[in-house]
């Protein structure tokens, strides 16, 4: 929405959202939570403000049962006879030496979560709930972050709930995990919704503390099976790949697809399907030079035999920077957010996808940092 004159462009369920004016000369991101629970369709309407107001819209796409906790709750509810509750916050928590320092879904201190709080008198398996709403039965995947730092930490459980009160354990943790967001995934058992389900997450206290504050964000169900552990192709989502955001990077990592924006420069198709698909790429044009990118993977457990990092790059340009993976295990405070070099290459190296493979053996729990 670029223009002196530029209208107004809405997106109507009930008139769920509604822009006007000039918005810059740049693509922008919206989302809107469609909570509505019988058929329906989504009408956007763009009015003309004048002759220099051009108006477009591109990559139009409905998700299942995806929220990030931006605009609300989505329709999740908490445990009526709950004896304690989930809340919905943004930045630090109350509590000290526990909790995340801002959502996963922005990055900021701006963005909302769900969290569990803790206290001094909380009891041993005192327990809080949230109910997601009803979905459909072809429902096969659900994804969340969520966030376990502190000594005193209890459990999360996550649940899969028929519609008549059946319910079954598909996910599970325990304990302190460390200061940073942690991916989960679960597949769905069909014999539980042969019509409708419900997710539950549950939160269990270990006792009375102040530092075992927990929490959750970007929950999504998709349609799809869960991927593979450790396999990424983002033709439909980051994955468990994330920004590593908290000030420590300038510019994220992107989700694109076809030719790059900025000329000269970047693939004109993704690897996985030699096609206009999907890739992740960091825009030149944001932030500043000599100021690194993080790409984080989540958390990868030890193995006897080693783990074998396997990627294809694209640097392509007469400025292109330096490409480096990293490997770190230091999940508490003031620990080294980079790691230890494992692999770099700079420089133009061509208008083609190149592969890399790099070799990691770890006694601990790891996981990847790719930094551009």
């Amino acid at each position: 929405m670029f223009g002196a004159t530029v209208g107004s462009l809405k997106m109507f369920l009930q008139t769920s959202w509604q822009k006007s004016g000039n918005q810059g000369d740049e693509w922008l991101q919206v989302q809107s939570h469609v909570n509505l629970q019988k058929v329906h369709q989504v009408v956007l309407e763009a009015a003309v403000g004048g002759e220099a107001g051009d108006i477009a819209i591109d990559d139009i796409s409905l998700s299942p049962g995806a929220c990030d906790f931006e605009d609300g709750s989505c329709n999740w509810e908490q445990q009526a006879a709950g004896d304690s509750e989930w809340i919905r916050h943004q930045g630090y928590t109350h509590n000290p030496y526990t909790g995340p320092e801002s959502d996963h879904t922005t990055s900021t201190p701006m963005g909302h979560y769900f969290y569990l709080p803790s206290s001094s008198t909380d009891r041993a398996g005192q327990k809080a709930a949230m109910f997601s709403p009803l979905y459909p039965a072809k429902g096969s995947c659900v994804q969340l972050w969520y966030h376990m730092y502190g000594k005193g930490m209890g459990t999360l459980n996550v649940y899969q709930q028929s519609e008549d009160g059946k319910e079954a354990l598909i996910f599970s943790q325990t304990g302190d995990q460390g200061l940073l967001w942690r991916f989960a995934q679960a597949s769905l058992l069909p014999r539980l919704h042969p019509y409708r389900s419900q997710i539950v997450v549950e939160g269990v206290k270990a006792g009375p503390t102040q530092e075992g504050d927990m929490a959750i964000d970007d929950v999504q169900l998709t349609d799809d099976q869960c991927p593979p552990r450790g396999f990424c192709d983002f033709e439909d989502t980051m994955c468990s790949w994330s920004n590593l955001g908290e000030g420590v990077d300038q510019g994220d990592w992107l989700r694109g697809s076809g030719g790059s924006p900025n000329p000269h420069t970047g693939p004109s198709v993704d690897h996985t399907t030699n096609s206009t698909q999907h890739y992740v790429y960091v825009d030149s044009f944001v932030g500043e030079w000599g100021v690194s990118s993080f790409l984080v993977s989540d958390v990868l457990q030890p193995s006897t035999r080693g783990h074998c990092l396997t990627f294809w790059y694209h640097m392509y340009g007469n400025h292109v920077g330096t490409l480096r993976v990293y490997i770190n295990n230091k999940m508490q405070a003031g620990g080294d957010e980079v790691g230890l070099l494992k692999w770099t290459e700079t420089g133009n190296r061509g208008e083609k996808w190149q592969m890399a493979n790099v070799s990691v053996m770890h006694d601990e729990a790891f996981w990847v940092l790719l930094s551009l």
